[in-house]
């Protein structure tokens, strides 16, 4: 009997214990999954561009009328009439001002009168000069009396010669009062209202007048630049080279002129030395006084490597590209960049022809992942025709 329950024990203690092992097994055991496969994403890719384009540097300028003159009261009166409107665009020998000319033109009917006198005085005396002068072939007179009367002949053309140089003196005043514009140009506003007396104590400032077509720009550049630069594509003191200007408002350089000046001093305080280009200014939007960017070509780099902006990316270590490799893998690319063209952006070092650097899906991926690459749109894996830039 007690063997019966001892078997009976042991036997439950075995199952207990299976049972107990059992479950232990299956709460602890990890469970057994097929593995996943995650899908290649696909990336748009593309290849550098080669390309010969023109190498610039970038100046701030200022705009200058090409010509300006100031128009001023050279004679003393009351301002009497206005003729023009303040800010308008006026031609060469428009009437701008008139000063009252009554006194000048008395001064200069005296000087007229003057002159008519002493002309009929000149006629008297060359008629007196031919009677004496038959009259001593009889000995009617004396020789001193033809000298005497040369003498007045002589001393009536002298007269006749003054009184011309007075007439033109006072005719000249006389024009002072009505006031021309010396150029074509824009007239300022007027600095003096009609009724106030001008010219009393100075020659009182009226107005100005600047053209506007065409305009200079001033900027000064280093003497560096011009030594490395500009005299080694044979820029001279009176060069024709192109360079381009763009407004604060504007994106880019689309104005286009002539750099015709470089000054021919250097200033020892700054180290810089000043140049001048002429631009068309057709529509005569561009005024004096204006800053102004300033984009002057140095040269020309053939092959350039180029790749589109949006492809650079930007961490901590500087900006570099992502590539796709032989193998279809993500690969890290640190570049280089140099100046932008249009959409694309110069890569000076890090990047070659032969590699592909991914345009769209850069947000999907990471350096050693596996891709699937697709050219974008036209882009071929082999290089475009090398082109020159289009400004």
């Amino acid at each position: 009997m007690k063997l019966t329950k001892t078997l009976f024990t042991v036997v439950s203690l075995l199952i207990i214990g299976g049972l107990g092992f059992g479950l232990f097994k299956l709460f602890t055991m990890k469970p057994t999954f097929p593995e996943a496969q995650m899908p290649t994403p696909t990336v748009v890719v593309a290849k550098p561009r080669l390309q010969t384009i023109t190498e610039y540097y970038e100046f701030i300028g200022t705009t200058a009328a090409i010509e300006e003159v100031e128009i001023r009261a050279r004679v003393q009166g009351y301002l009497q009439k206005l003729c023009f409107v303040d800010g308008a665009d006026i031609q060469k020998g428009d009437i701008l001002f008139e000063i009252e000319p009554e006194s000048f033109q008395a001064q200069r009917d005296r000087s007229y009168a003057l002159l008519k006198s002493s002309e009929a005085e000149l006629v008297r005396t060359e008629l007196d000069l031919r009677r004496v002068q038959e009259a001593v072939k009889t000995n009617a007179v004396s020789q001193q009396q033809v000298t005497t009367q040369k003498a007045e002949r002589d001393k009536a053309q002298a007269l006749v010669m003054a009184n011309k140089a007075a007439l033109a003196e006072t005719e000249l005043i006389l024009s002072y009062t009505r006031i021309h514009s010396p150029i074509e140009g824009r007239i300022s506003r007027r600095l003096v209202d009609v009724g106030n007396l001008v010219g009393a104590n100075e020659q009182t400032l009226l107005a100005t007048v600047v053209k506007l077509q065409p305009i200079y720009v001033n900027f000064d550049v280093s003497e560096r630049f011009l030594l490395e630069k500009l005299e080694k594509n044979s820029v001279s003191y009176q060069s024709t080279l192109k360079f381009h200007v763009g407004l604060q408002h504007e994106s880019g350089y689309p104005h286009e002129g002539i750099l015709n000046y470089v000054d021919n001093t250097v200033d020892a305080g700054t180290g810089t030395i000043l140049l001048r280009g002429e631009l068309p200014n057709a529509d005569k939007k561009i005024l004096p006084g204006m800053y102004v960017r300033v984009k002057v070509p140095v040269g020309e780099q053939a092959d350039a490597v180029l790749i589109n902006e949006k492809a650079l990316a930007t961490d901590i270590g500087g900006k570099y590209l992502l590539l796709v490799d032989q193998d279809s893998r993500v690969e890290r690319r640190p570049v280089q960049i140099g100046r932008q063209v249009g959409s694309m952006r110069v890569i000076t070092s890090g990047l070659t022809a032969d590699d592909t650097y991914i345009l769209k899906g850069l947000q999907f991926v990471f350096p050693g992942i596996e891709v699937s690459p697709q050219f974008a749109g036209a882009e071929q894996p082999e290089n475009p025709k090398p082109q020159e830039e289009s400004l």
